[in-house]
């Protein structure tokens, strides 16, 4: 199956709808072009779709790209949060948001290990083999009775995190399921199994590369709070993070986050083998 195909499927199980927006009294491109060239700029915010702004201009609302060649008329839904963008305020509220209680997804179809007794769930995308993964991890036991957290294996860091997600993910359908947590939870990995079994259903594992994917999710740690919230790295508390006590930190180059060397993997979900994401991966 094509990867686009295989996002776009999952995209419409997210969200339950498929949405088409025509406006056939759109403005034309050279009546938009001259607003634009002659109203004041009155705001402008860059969303989160790669190369796409909100431009607020003679109190119109357009969407620009980044050379500014190309404008989008009409309005931008958010379906993961069911809004319609609107004003430019909106954009910093959905940008680092994801709102699960409102999306069609499962977490436990994604293969996670679950830690913790609360109520309260948080999303964790980790690497095995991440440090600053380790230092979340660490933090977890001392409000393990305040939320449950589920912890999403994915491999960023090369061929032996791509095995031992698989590992993992295997262990977890099993008897040994806690044995399996309790390894990621402490990156103590000497007792895993050697083989990976061949009656292991690969699928979560698959599952959770592309949600990792449609959340735009390149670098690990990566929260998700019980409201939403989001946070790509590794907070100096957890537990005032998830509290709202602190904002997140902006990404600098000291930001505690790992990113793959190159382009994203993939899992086969028929071996530890890896493609590139945009590669067709074959069942």
């Amino acid at each position: 199956m094509r990867p686009r195909l295989l996002i776009t499927i999952l995209f419409s199980v997210l969200t339950g709808h498929s949405i088409a927006d025509t406006n056939p009294s759109s403005p034309s491109a050279s009546d938009t072009a001259d607003l634009l060239s002659n109203a004041n700029i009155e705001g402008m915010k860059a969303l989160p779709i790669h190369g796409l702004n909100m431009v607020k201009a003679g109190g119109k609302i357009f969407f620009m790209s980044d050379n500014g060649r190309f404008v989008i008329t009409g309005t931008l839904l958010d379906v993961w949060n069911r809004v319609a963008v609107t004003e430019l305020d909106q954009v910093d509220q959905i940008a680092n948001r994801i709102d699960l209680s409102k999306m069609k997804l499962k977490i436990d179809d994604l293969g996670p290990a679950s830690f913790g007794t609360g109520k309260p769930q948080v999303v964790v995308f980790v690497d095995p083999r991440c440090p600053y993964c380790g230092k979340v991890q660490k933090q977890m036991d001392a409000i393990k009775g305040q939320y449950t957290f589920k912890l999403i294996p994915i491999p960023v860091l090369g061929p032996e995190s791509q095995s031992l997600v698989v590992k993992i993910g295997c262990m977890l359908q099993t008897q040994a399921k806690d044995k399996a947590r309790d390894a990621l939870m402490h990156q103590a990995y000497d007792t895993l199994p050697s083989e990976i079994d061949s009656k292991c259903n690969r699928e979560p594992v698959q599952r959770a590369m592309v949600t990792a994917k449609l959340f735009g999710i390149d670098g690990v740690p990566f929260l998700i709070a019980p409201d939403g919230r989001t946070f790509k790295g590794a907070p100096d508390s957890l537990a005032d993070w998830l509290a709202n006590k602190t904002e997140p930190k902006t990404e600098t180059p000291r930001a505690e986050v790992i990113q793959p060397p190159s382009k994203a993997a993939v899992v086969n979900p028929d071996s530890a083998k890896t493609s590139n994401v945009g590669e067709d991966v074959k069942p």
